[in-house]
């Protein structure tokens, strides 16, 4: 099958939307489908689809409901005969309306976050322009089921697949950061990622474990304001703002726990990894979390925007070593056998063979 996938996203913005696009076009392009990649110019996105030897077409649709860009997008369809179009959100108009005049491929939503804010307008869109609907999680499932999108098989939840690297070598934070428990966080410097809340955690947690030092891998908006909220509290020293890192897998490997303090989330994507390579993990219980730690057995759960709350887990997680650890070793099991890449990429072109047979039948 000819396979498309529409992500255009702004161009240094790589997070596990854009991860998952790249993984799921690998893995349909390795059983043997034509696939294609649309996205920003010069995009991250785009740099990482070509190192995985994936066709990319550069694309810049400057607005959601440009007509003449879903004109253009429609005349690559008809010529490339394009089979199926898989889109996100703030995709789907323009790929909706091309599809309509490109042929009528058939159009499945990817639908990685739980919708916030316009949720009618996603609703119309989504009954409108696509044949099916791909979610992450059970959660996001239910809210589809609930808006009346019952028809069988309609909305399919397929979970993250997840490549482990067995062959790298942790990273050693001892020579920068000698005698201190490193804690991991992983994550866009964004509000929604829940670091102030982790910030206002850390006075309370530096009066019993002083030599705690979190290692925040990420870029993005409210870094300025999360350096100078930390000179604020006190905690500068508690914390090492370390910028983007294309390939983290060591610092995975190498740190003492992991903490995710998001207060959105579709499926955890770094908690998923860290647990993957047998690390202990708290987390916020939003939306995928109870999924991925099939309700708090493998990673431990606590509320969102709750700083009292995270300081308290992470106490207990260092004066319970042996127990967290533990969990650890256990969860890294479970997601081996639950998000592997070879589930989700078999479940995805399972769901696309089945949907498109529907489609053709309907004509």
């Amino acid at each position: 099958m000819r396979i498309l996938f529409v992500h255009t996203i702004g161009r240094k913005k790589y997070g596990g939307g854009e991860r998952w696009v790249v993984n799921a076009a690998a893995g349909l392009k390795s059983k043997g489908h034509e696939v294609y990649i649309i996205s920003k110019p010069n995009s991250i996105i785009v740099k990482k689809a070509e190192e995985k030897k994936l066709t990319t077409i550069p694309f810049n649709i400057v607005s959601n409901l440009s007509l003449y860009h879903a004109y253009m997008l429609s005349r690559f369809f008809r010529k490339k005969k394009i089979d199926v179009v898989i889109s996100k959100g703030r995709d789907l108009a323009i790929a909706g309306l091309a599809s309509k005049w490109g042929g009528n491929p058939l159009v499945i939503r990817r639908s990685g976050s739980p919708p916030r804010g316009r949720a009618r307008k996603h609703v119309f869109l989504t009954r409108w322009l696509a044949d099916g609907v791909i979610t992450n999680t059970k959660t996001i499932c239910d809210f589809y089921i609930n808006k009346g999108f019952q028809v069988q098989d309609y909305v399919k939840v397929i979970y993250n697949g997840l490549k482990i690297y067995d062959n790298i070598t942790a990273y050693d934070y001892k020579e920068l950061f000698p005698g201190k428990t490193i804690v991991l966080c992983v994550g866009r410097l964004v509000a929604e990622k829940g670091y102030f809340y982790l910030i206002d955690a850390l006075p309370i947690i530096k009066e019993v474990f002083p030599d705690m030092l979190f290692f925040i891998i990420g870029e993005g908006k409210d870094k300025t304001k999360m350096v100078s909220y930390a000179k604020k509290k006190g905690v500068e020293n508690m914390i090492c703002f370390a910028g983007y890192i294309d390939q983290p897998v060591s610092y995975y490997k190498g740190c003492d726990f992991f903490v995710h303090p998001s207060l959105f989330e579709g499926m955890p994507n770094v908690a998923m990894e860290a647990m993957a390579y047998g690390k202990p993990v708290i987390m916020t219980s939003v939306n995928g979390a109870e999924e991925l730690s099939d309700k708090g057995k493998y990673a431990w759960l606590i509320p969102p925007a709750n700083p009292n709350a995270l300081a308290k887990a992470i106490i207990n997680a260092m004066q319970n070593k042996n127990k967290f650890l533990e969990m650890g070793k256990r969860a890294q099991q479970y997601v081996k056998n639950n998000f592997s890449m070879e589930k989700m990429t078999d479940s995805l072109e399972k769901f696309i063979i089945e949907r498109y047979k529907d489609k053709v039948s309907e004509k």
